[in-house]
């Protein structure tokens, strides 16, 4: 199986398991700190699309990053399956070139501005405005927001182990997840909260005979 593929199939199943259905905050048309925007996350692969502000759809077409998961696929093995404890202790031999590998580190982006107090939006109207002392920083709600959303696609990897109509299986003991740090400090990107959940997936190398050492052979 191509990676493209493997990459679109993981893609499709991250939406439909941890993003279809789900509202999540995001910033409003031209950072109206007023207004509350709730969208349905989004899943990229690799990149978060770019556009310049200055092409005539930027007005119509203001594209947010947050809330969403970016799938950034990293250096795994191609050919290569690792010996399992279980395997050396029970006598089990596999072929150490069989499997192949596709490592993903999910990038998880969740917007939270904070919690706006009784008055802010009535105050911002009739004085034309904002009193940021009435609204409250949102770090709890978004840093909940995100380990919650963060542990839901954790849980589906462990609980399904396998990502439907690929050869994908998941390597269990390589996961690991956290919050986006930088030298062992958590890097604070407020109203932007951003964390990482690590995955890698065992797949099959299909490798075909190799009809120079059949000629041999025979």
């Amino acid at each position: 199986m191509r990676t493209t593929e493997r990459l679109t199939k993981l893609a499709d199943w991250t939406y439909k398991t941890i993003c279809k259905g789900r509202q999540m905050k995001t910033p409003a048309p031209n950072m109206d700190i007023t207004k509350i925007v709730r969208q349905e996350p989004r899943v990229f692969i690799g990149y978060y699309p770019m556009r310049s502000d200055q092409t005539q759809w930027a007005e119509e077409d203001v594209l947010n990053t947050a809330p969403s998961v970016l799938l950034m696929p990293t250096q795994a093995p191609v050919k290569y399956m690792e010996e399992e404890r279980f395997d050396r202790y029970n006598g089990v031999h596999r072929p150490q070139q069989l499997g192949q590998a596709l490592s993903i580190q999910a990038l998880f982006s969740v917007y939270e501005d904070g919690v706006r107090m009784p008055g802010f939006v009535a105050k911002a109207e009739d004085e034309g405005f904002y009193d940021m002392s009435l609204i409250k920083e949102g770090t709890k709600e978004g840093l909940f927001t995100l380990l919650d959303w963060m542990d839901d696609f954790k849980d589906a990897l462990l609980g399904q182990k396998m990502i439907p109509h690929t050869d994908l299986f998941v390597r269990e003991s390589s996961m690991s997840y956290g919050l986006w740090a930088d030298q062992k400090y958590i890097n604070d990107k407020r109203s932007l909260f951003y964390g990482f959940v690590n995955v890698t997936f065992q797949c099959y190398a299909e490798e075909k005979p190799n009809e120079d050492y059949q000629s041999l052979l025979d």
